[in-house]
């Protein structure tokens, strides 16, 4: 007679963990806190391998899954076919000289979390590159997914292999987020990965690298209320995702749901954001480059507003490239309405002027911003003073100017003074009447 009170075996206790796992997905997935079933609309329920169209690819480090999309490079997204980047240069965008946008990598992931702690790791990786197809030059996605965490050795070697054929990288917010992220994970597989996959170079901070959350800030954030990447698909490239579309919030839990359950409905959803993602990118870079190459037709064909050339003309002037910074604010003022956005490129334009030492042209720039720019702004005033008290000689014409300043500065709005400012400008009026004194005795 058999001994029931024999502990079970490892067998018996596997096989009843299966039995509730079982159980427990035949009558209803456990969804994670923060999720409820509206949040994954009608999406069928079944494995992954039956929902998705892919393929298990297996390297050195193990085996993932695959999902690969080819686009013909006539394929529309927004107003221009993709392959219209091709055809643009990197100009003005911080890229070495030569960057081409046929030999780079689109990069995007999709994570478990936001941080970049060790228990963060990217369960899905897509890149998009345009290749030659059997049709002509294709834009393809090929997206490596994780089933469970075991399986990310074997998806950062592919990731690795697939860079190693690229010359430069394009991502959106990627340098702060998605790059470090993975040269993380890289490091903590090191002792899984072959030497050649390791690091790679593609990855590195010094890896030619266009991120388009830079650029896009420069150009529309002073227009657009946020310069998310879905936003932007919307206001710039008059793109709307459809409905199977996932709020990027909700991805981790999604992930955390698959893993639990290994109904892989909703992860369709994320496999289409991601893909999403990563195509806009293409778009979005031959906006950008488009812009930041020929502002002045951009502005012409009415697709850039004063409010963007004025933000390329910060950056021109940043970098020290003066002629294209006037240019632009000069013709941002012709495109402009707006009173602050007027006096703040009136204030730009004027300093420019000035550091170059062309008076004439600074002092009419201040004397149209007075009369163009209604409100008791002292500033072109006060550099109206500063130009007559110092470089015209004029101790008259300054005191006029710097009581016109302190006036107006009195008479607007308390919470835009400071005691500082007011100071300021007495200090500098009793210094021109002082002057004057002296002058007349």
């Amino acid at each position: 007679m058999p001994d029931e009170t024999k502990a079970p075996s490892t067998l018996d206790r596997l096989r009843r963990l299966q039995e509730l796992r079982s159980r427990r997905t035949r009558e209803e997935p456990a969804l994670p806190p923060g999720l409820a079933e509206d949040d994954f609309g009608d999406s069928p329920s079944g494995p992954l391998e039956r929902l998705v169209s892919g393929r298990t690819v297996e390297n050195a480090a193990g085996s993932c899954f695959l999902v690969e999309e080819r686009l013909p490079q006539e394929t529309v997204r927004g107003v221009r076919p993709l392959g219209a980047l091709l055809g643009q240069e990197a100009q003005g965008l911080a890229l070495p000289e030569g960057f081409d946008f046929r030999a780079a990598a689109f990069l995007d992931t999709e994570t478990t979390g936001l941080g970049s702690g060790a228990g963060v790791f990217a369960f899905m990786v897509g890149v998009g590159a345009f290749e030659p197809g059997p049709r002509g030059e294709e834009f393809v996605v090929r997206q490596f997914f994780a089933r469970h965490p075991g399986e990310e050795p074997a998806l950062l070697h592919a990731v690795a292999e697939l860079l190693e054929a690229r010359q430069g990288l394009v991502t959106f917010n990627g340098r702060t987020f998605d790059a470090p992220l993975l040269r993380n994970r890289y490091r903590l597989n090191r002792h899984l990965l072959p030497s050649q996959h390791a690091e790679p170079p593609l990855l590195q901070p010094a890896a030619p690298h266009l991120d388009l959350l830079s650029p896009a800030r420069r150009l529309w954030r002073k227009r657009l209320e946020s310069c998310a990447l879905g936003s932007l698909e919307r206001a710039i490239l008059d793109h709307q995702r459809q409905e199977e579309d996932v709020p990027g919030r909700l991805i981790p839990q999604i992930y955390q749901h698959y893993l639990l359950t290994g109904q892989a409905g909703p992860m369709r959803r994320v496999f289409y954001h991601n893909r999403e993602d990563i195509v806009s990118m293409v778009a979005l870079a031959e906006t950008i480059c488009r812009h930041f190459a020929t502002p002045h037709d951009s502005a012409d064909r009415g697709e850039i507003a004063g409010v963007e050339l004025a933000g390329l003309g910060r950056l021109y002037e940043e970098r020290g490239e003066l002629r294209q910074a006037e240019r632009a604010y000069r013709r941002a003022l012709e495109l402009s309405r707006e009173p602050d956005l007027l006096a703040e490129i009136f204030f730009r334009l004027g300093r420019l002027l000035k550091r170059q030492g062309r008076w004439p042209e600074a002092t009419a720039i201040w004397q149209r911003w007075i009369t163009t720019v209604p409100g008791p702004d002292p500033r072109p005033y006060v550099e109206l003073a500063k130009f007559c008290e110092w470089q015209a000689r004029d101790l008259e014409q300054a005191a006029m100017w710097a009581s016109w300043a302190l006036h107006n500065l009195q008479q607007g709005p308390s919470h835009a003074r400071s005691l500082g400012q007011v100071a300021e400008l007495e200090h500098r009026l009793a210094r021109i009447r002082r002057k004057l004194g002296q002058k007349a005795g």
